[in-house]
C-alpha cells in the first residue's frame, strides 16, 4: 500500500511538470510571436511614428480648429527638442 500512495504522489508531480512544460511552451511560442513581429519593417515604422519620425518625402501638416493660431501653440512647436535630438534619444537614451 505504501508503495502505491507513494507512486500515486509521484504520478501527480510527473502531471503537474507537464502541464507547467505545456504553459511555459505557450508562453514561449506567445514570445516568440511577438518578436517576430517587432523584427517587421512595419512595426519599427509605426514605433518610429510614435516617437514622431516622419518617414522620407512626407511632411507633417497641423489644422488649428478656430482658425486663429495662439502665441502658446507656436511656441510649442518651435521650443520641442530638435528632430536631431529625438533622434538621439530614440536610439541612445537608457532603457
Amino acid at each position: 500500500m505504501g508503495l502505491t500512495v507513494q507512486g500515486n504522489a509521484i504520478a501527480r508531480e510527473i502531471a503537474g511538470y507537464r502541464s507547467d512544460l505545456v504553459a511555459d511552451q505557450a508562453a514561449h511560442d506567445a514570445l516568440g510571436a511577438q518578436i517576430a513581429n517587432q523584427k517587421t519593417a512595419d512595426y519599427v515604422q509605426q514605433k518610429a511614428r510614435d516617437y514622431g519620425y516622419i518617414g522620407a518625402n512626407e511632411s507633417l501638416i497641423t489644422v488649428q480648429r478656430d482658425g486663429q493660431a495662439s502665441a502658446a501653440s507656436a511656441r510649442a512647436v518651435s521650443d520641442g527638442p530638435s528632430r536631431i535630438a529625438r533622434w538621439f534619444a530614440f536610439f541612445f537614451a537608457a532603457r
